[in-house]
């Protein structure tokens, strides 16, 4: 007898949900070549899809019940057999989708702990691994209250997010007073989920950890840290470099990460964390089950032959993850990513790839803004106008390369 998703020997179908992750259905076919591909999107979005891709609208992917309402209409064509979603915002929406229709894959619980900060930060707690100190409010009206009891300075977010959008350090009342009264918290005003005030987390450092989950165990856990903490640093050189395995943050990142991974109930997929490095030891910023953005993923397949993209693609089609642990490293250099500086406008002048790779060190170039093009105002901690990827002797040489991409660099804007 034929389940509800058994392709027998038809072509699977797959419905992807999806926001911002223009590389998904590219990554989709080279995983299922014979797939049919279906995605729900927002229209925002759809100039970076190409014009044989079948997509369907909704005006917000958080909202599930529009997500479903399009996925049922999808249905009645045709059985679904796997859901992929590879954006922070479609992680909800997606795993709701699979547990609704019986499909396989993260349901929506498993899901919404991953991409949920405050059901994630709940979680993390009650299983006693370190998260800053926050509270849950419904609205803004609730923030200046939040904050007098966790103590100045904090973090205000919405619950559900994507990169740094949204998120504002605020250091005293009147800061959060200057904040409730500009256009810029009309986001958190929107916001349809609950947000959080966090106590700020003063840092050494900031580093994350992407690994691979199979059969509920970590297989695979790469340990970067990033050149600087990424909020608020749209304008500015931000990356990350793979630390050497005997660097002491490797392995206690490492056990963090596997704890959090079981607190959370991932069996099988792709990870990315974010981990703070402070005086008193580590803290859990927060963990995702979906690709990293920017080069992380290029820059771990560099380093240990590790591709994080199939494995999400593998795991969301229901196949093994195909990654056994220890997995060794396949360079000795230190490789580092770098995402270049980003400002809205309209783009007068843009350092070519070319130029950019006589910079020493560098191994790779790869330019997505061109002169004439139009940088828009919606950015965040992963936007940027190209990747450079560089591999150095040891670590404290990537600070002076990245000195060497910035002096190298350039980038004229005009207002649009």
């Amino acid at each position: 007898m034929s389940g509800p998703h058994d392709t027998g020997a038809r072509a699977p179908r797959v419905l992807v949900v999806n926001s911002g992750k223009a590389e998904a259905v590219d990554r989709l076919r080279a995983a299922a070549p014979d797939a049919g591909i279906d995605v729900i999107t927002e229209r925002a979005y759809a100039p970076m899809y190409t014009p044989d891709v079948r997509l369907h609208f909704v005006e917000d992917i958080a909202d599930l019940t529009a997500v479903r309402r399009v996925a049922l209409d999808l249905w009645a064509r045709g059985p679904v057999d796997h859901v992929v979603a590879p954006s922070e915002r479609s992680l909800p929406a997606g795993g709701y989708l699979r547990s609704f229709l019986g499909l396989p894959g993260i349901g929506f619980e498993t899901a919404n702990r991953f991409s949920n900060k405050a059901v994630m930060k709940a979680a993390l707690g009650a299983a006693g691994l370190p998260v800053a100190p926050h509270r849950v409010i419904a609205s803004l009206d609730g923030a200046p209250a939040a904050a007098a009891e966790l103590g100045w300075p904090v973090v205000l977010k919405p619950a559900l997010g994507t990169g740094s959008m949204n998120t504002f350090a605020l250091a005293s009342p009147a800061a959060l007073e200057a904040l409730l009264g500009s256009p810029e918290a009309e986001g958190l005003r929107r916001a349809s989920c609950p947000l959080l005030v966090e106590r700020f987390v003063e840092m050494e450092g900031e580093y994350h950890c992407d690994g691979v989950v199979s059969d509920g165990e970590v297989a695979f856990a790469a340990v970067q840290r990033y050149f600087m903490p990424l909020l608020g640093q749209t304008d500015a050189f931000t990356g990350s470099y793979l630390l050497p395995e005997d660097d002491p943050a490797v392995s206690a990142v490492r056990a963090l990460h596997r704890a959090t991974v079981t607190a959370l109930g991932l069996t099988d997929g792709v990870t990315h964390m974010e981990v703070f490095g402070t005086e008193e030891g580590f803290v859990i910023g927060e963990i995702s089950c979906r690709p990293a953005g920017g080069g992380i993923v290029d820059a771990v397949r560099m380093k240990y032959g590790v591709d994080l993209w199939r494995v999400f693609m593998d795991t969301s089609l229901g196949r093994p993850a195909g990654v056994r642990g220890p997995v060794a490293p396949l360079r000795e250099e230190v490789i580092a990513n770098c995402d270049l500086p980003v400002r809205p406008g309209r783009v007068l002048r843009v350092s070519t790839a070319e130029e950019l790779s006589r910079v020493p060190d560098v191994i790779e170039v790869r330019m997505t803004t061109r002169t004439g093009d139009t940088i828009g105002r919606r950015l965040h901690s992963a936007s940027t106008t190209g990747l450079v990827f560089l591999a150095t002797a040891e670590p404290s040489l990537v600070a002076k390369r990245v000195e060497d991409l910035a002096r190298a660099y350039v980038l004229e804007v005009a207002p649009d």
